[in-house]
């Protein structure tokens, strides 16, 4: 959260830069110090709802550019544990069982194995990352053109509007590939564990 709070500070700082140039040069350092302290009470709750307002499986669309089996679980065992080569597939066959070929059962089963090693700090941290980046896409998409009407509206010039569009078209398509990047990685991070060893803890209820 506090991540997402900071770009969401920073696209603020730049629609302010873009809208009014003029006030923002002018204004002192203590009148933007007391204005990023406001920002900062509010934006955690705007950004909290905001990302609860997207359903996960929209949210992973735009992190992978699919509208069917979305989720990187979906190809665990077909696609990005063989592709892996910290994850030994014979290894991982013989701690778990036979690998699912089913999108869906492959989400469904490699849940079930994240389940039992969600507390190990490679997964942990790897899930952490994955859900930091594919919000700050999602995000970030809608400001593409939100921000470009709004400064059109505003009355900023069309190469103004133009130029945000581009830095968040950036923003959103480099968040969206850190956060594929990162959710490969969660899923993969799951199978080598599994791969190592064989684990008999029940998952937690």
């Amino acid at each position: 959260m506090p991540w997402l709070v900071s770009l969401a500070l920073l696209d603020i700082a730049m629609l302010l830069v873009f809208a009014f140039p003029a006030a923002v040069a002018a204004t002192s350092l203590t009148l933007l110090m007391g204005l990023r302290a406001a920002l900062m009470t509010v934006l955690p709750i705007v950004v909290l709802l905001l990302s609860g307002l997207v359903p996960h499986t929209v949210k992973a669309m735009l992190v992978f550019w699919k509208v069917r089996n979305v989720l990187p679980g979906h190809e665990a065992f077909t696609r990005y544990g063989p592709a892996d080569p910290r994850v030994d597939m014979v290894g991982l066959r013989k701690n778990v069982g036979v690998f699912p070929v089913d999108p869906a059962e492959q989400n469904a089963f490699w849940y079930r194995l994240y389940r039992r090693v969600e507390s190990e700090v490679p997964v942990a941290d790897a899930h952490k990352m994955y859900l930091l980046w594919r919000d700050a896409a999602a995000l970030s998409l809608p400001l593409i053109l939100v921000v470009p009407l709004l400064l059109r509206w505003d009355g900023a010039t069309a190469k103004a509007a133009w130029i945000a569009c581009a830095i968040f078209a950036a923003q959103y398509f480099l968040t969206a590939i850190a956060a594929r990047h990162c959710g490969v990685r969660f899923v993969c991070n799951v199978l080598a564990v599994h791969s190592t060893k064989r684990i008999t803890t029940p998952p937690k209820a």
